[in-house]
């Protein structure tokens, strides 16, 4: 495949709407890619028009999984100084909504599976590779490929999100909760005759912060820090001279396997329940998104191998000083190292369809996060870089081969 067919398979799939929705036209596309090569793959419905794709290359043990996702997040095309939905290629950088977060990683791979289909190569094992729907928002997709046992037999998982030359390993879990107190609502001047759903509400966030700071904050994993800890919206009331009858607050946490989703939700709930019982309020705690840790393990033979097969390509970046500053800068900020030369293994407080994947098996095992991209995602003016996104094509290549060799 030469690099225009490499290039319009990456402008096809920018040009899909799969914003947080429409997987299947994507799977559709993917399919029949993947069919004219001969590969086997099939196409698995999620309802209305999202789905899953899986294809298979090779036989036998061991099997490594890939996956990437098929969705994007929605645009502000009044925003952008190019159609979103249009790749647009200046100097080295492609733009487009979803270039980055992941439709070049997900292209990458394709392409690389069907490569390795054209020119025969010897595989002493399988490749396993999922195209997912809704990754974005609640990983519809991924949760239905676990719960089916696709991940059964799996001995590491490559995650083709956009890192650049970088792998992570571990990544912090999301969990948002919602606090809501339930009052009667009352004219201000006779307060007596309502209960203010207001204050109960502030009341129990109080005493969520303090023994979130007194028994939580303090744990923390040596590649992933601490618990990350955030109210972000907060309801209650209508005006001024009324009781308010309701309010509620939403909360969003980021978590690490030693303090686990579940030990968190049922330590806050014995507060609320006792605050309850000792103040006659009516205050609940909703889960409303859980999605564990996951942590692997820096000397595990996948990460080896794309340390020792990726670090001539970040090495060969033609980086200007500038660059190599603002990257340094902007990732200690985000507490990650900075290696210009070297892919260095780091932790992420984001989520991937890991979380998903890994849920039976989510500390130590050999799983990395590793694509093409930049830190753009989500932005106005998405992009990634074309020599990136053609040197990982040759990447994922070596490293099949070399890990079923």
């Amino acid at each position: 495949m030469d690099e225009k067919q490499k290039m319009q398979i990456l402008a096809d799939l920018v040009k899909i709407r799969s914003v947080n929705d429409h997987e299947l036209q994507v799977a559709n596309y993917l399919k029949r890619l993947l069919d004219a090569a001969g590969i086997e793959n099939e196409i698995l419905p999620l309802g209305g028009d999202r789905a899953n794709l899986v294809a298979t290359l090779g036989h036998g043990q061991p099997i490594l999984g890939m996956t990437g996702h098929m969705d994007v997040v929605d645009v502000e095309a009044e925003n952008w100084k190019s159609d979103p939905f249009v790749l647009t290629e200046d100097g080295d950088n492609l733009y487009g909504r979803g270039v980055a977060d992941m439709k070049d990683g997900l292209a990458a791979m394709v392409i690389t599976l069907i490569t390795l289909k054209e020119q025969r190569v010897p595989l002493n094992g399988t490749v396993r590779f999922f195209a997912t729907a809704g990754e974005e928002v609640g990983e519809i997709g991924s949760k239905a490929l676990a719960k089916a046992g696709y991940m059964d037999g799996v001995e590491a998982l490559l995650v083709g999100e956009p890192t650049g030359y970088r792998i992570i390993n571990a990544n912090k879990g999301t969990m948002n909760l919602t606090v809501k107190a339930t009052g009667k609502a009352a004219h201000s001047s006779m307060p007596k005759l309502g209960r203010n759903a207001a204050k109960d509400l502030i009341n129990v966030l109080h005493l969520m912060q303090a023994q979130f700071d007194d028994q939580m904050a303090s744990v923390e994993n040596t590649a992933m820090g601490g618990t990350l800890y955030n109210v972000d919206v907060l309801r209650g009331g209508n005006q001024v001279n009324a009781i308010p009858g309701s309010a509620s607050a939403e909360i969003n946490m980021r978590t690490i396997p030693e303090l686990s989703n579940d030990q968190i939700v049922a330590q806050f709930t014995q507060t609320i329940d006792q605050y309850n019982r000792e103040a006659g309020a009516n205050v609940e705690l909703i889960r409303d998104t859980n999605i564990i840790s996951t942590q692997g393990n820096d000397a595990a033979k996948l990460v080896k191998l794309i340390q020792k097969i990726g670090d001539p390509y970040a090495a060969g970046q033609n980086l200007s000083d500038a660059d190599k500053q603002r990257e340094a800068q902007l990732l200690q900020l985000l507490d990650m190292p900075y290696d210009p030369d070297h892919i260095l293994t780091m932790s992420a407080s984001g989520g991937t369809d890991a979380a998903q994947l890994l849920k039976d098996q989510p500390v130590g095992f050999d799983y990395a996060v590793f694509g093409p991209g930049n830190d753009t995602q989500h932005q106005d003016n998405e992009y990634t870089s074309k020599q990136m996104y053609l040197n990982f094509i040759e990447i994922y290549q070596k490293l099949i081969t070399a890990y079923l060799a």
